[in-house]
């Protein structure tokens, strides 16, 4: 009797997340238009269960545009094709090399997008539910590492009803801000102290941030950062002064990063790091060809796995803009003081109309 062939559909659900847990997270949005049981998988806590068992867990840079013709921004995920060399391609400026991509988010996949509302607290794995319409105050789920259980535990029910909102972690708190209606002024962002298990809700941060569409979050310096579509600007809440202030060089922020407690700066003609010792900027050497480049163009930069990741766009073909994407090994030889960067590699991941919009991107870890 002839062996009947196994693919991976006909096998139990346990099978296949073992099966998916090998694969890099950048194969996930093409995976999930496979079926809606491949879908309904992919986008299981199981299969992050899976991963984080096999300590295969991995870095995923999301990119964020508004392109001309879409009512929604529209999400890319960067994708480096596997035991791929990759080159440097700035001074040949070719199209692509097709061994690193931004590859489209499929409408189906971009709830588990939302990375940003998973996070770690200690020992402790927090997740902030990803809300459907109606919103809704459930509680997170929290799941504790050293107990050496998969179980899941639900968190005290958050003050006001919640539809898709913000997340940030500081020094053990849990902030969550917006995805509820404008007029809520009493709770429009509460914080979740993981030591005593309660809510609290903050000051109110103004109708104009309030009624604003929320594009991202970051930490840095001890506050927590907002970022709305309101003049391109960042509200930031400082949880020592207890309010809320404005930060008007949002494209500057975006430029910052901070790399092994180092921060790096992109500006208009090139790298450059903080002296803590000196207390000033000072430039990255062995960047000539890259600030040539990328930095009058620059868009955002990101701490990718130790490395500086940058993204910037110049003009392409016709009307058409090419963004790019390179990263840079960082390293001070023989001890001094000084920082040398050295280019891995540099490609076009995405072709985009002239008339594209730059929105945000952020690094989802699992």
């Amino acid at each position: 009797m002839a062996n009947k062939e196994t693919n991976l559909s006909s096998l139990p659900d346990e099978m296949v997340i073992n099966c998916l847990a090998h694969l890099s997270r950048s194969y996930h949005p093409k995976l999930s238009l496979v079926s809606k049981r491949f879908r309904s998988i992919i986008l299981s806590r199981e299969l992050l269960f899976a991963r984080s068992h096999l300590k295969i867990q991995e870095h995923v840079l999301d990119v964020c545009l508004k392109l001309p013709g879409r009512r929604l921004p529209s999400w890319f995920s960067l994708w480096i094709r596997p035991d791929q060399i990759l080159t440097n391609d700035m001074e040949e400026d070719k199209s692509t090399t097709r061994n690193t991509l931004l590859v489209s988010i499929p409408s189906s996949y971009s709830p588990n997008v939302a990375d940003l509302s998973m996070g770690m607290v200690g020992s402790k794995h927090y997740i902030v539910k990803d809300y459907n319409i109606p919103p809704t105050a459930s509680p997170m789920l929290v799941r504790d590492h050293n107990e050496g259980t998969h179980t899941w535990r639900k968190s005290p029910s958050m003050k006001v009803a919640r539809e898709n909102p913000m997340v940030a972690i500081l020094d053990g708190n849990i902030y969550v801000v917006g995805g509820c209606k404008a007029d809520e002024t009493t709770n429009w962002a509460e914080v979740f102290d993981t030591n005593t298990q309660t809510w609290e809700s903050l000051p109110d941060p103004g109708a104009e941030l309030r009624s604003s569409l929320l594009k991202s979050t970051k930490v840095t310096d001890g506050k927590v950062y907002v970022r709305s579509n309101a003049k391109n600007e960042y509200y930031y809440y400082d949880p020592k002064e207890g309010k809320w202030g404005v930060v008007t060089e949002a494209l500057q922020f975006e430029r910052k990063c901070v790399i092994e407690n180092v921060w790096y700066y992109c500006g208009e003609e090139y790298f450059s790091w903080f002296d803590t010792k000196l207390q000033n900027w000072r430039m990255v050497k062995g960047l000539e060809v890259l600030n040539r480049n990328c930095c009058a163009g620059a868009l955002a930069v990101a701490n990718y796995c130790g490395k500086l990741l940058i993204l910037w766009d110049k003009p392409g073909q016709g009307e058409n803009k090419n963004i790019w994407c390179s990263v840079i090994a960082l390293e001070r030889e023989g001890g001094g003081d000084d920082v040398w960067g050295h280019v891995e590699w540099a490609s076009v991941v995405l072709p985009v109309p002239s008339s594209y919009v730059f929105l945000s991107c952020r690094q989802v870890w699992g």
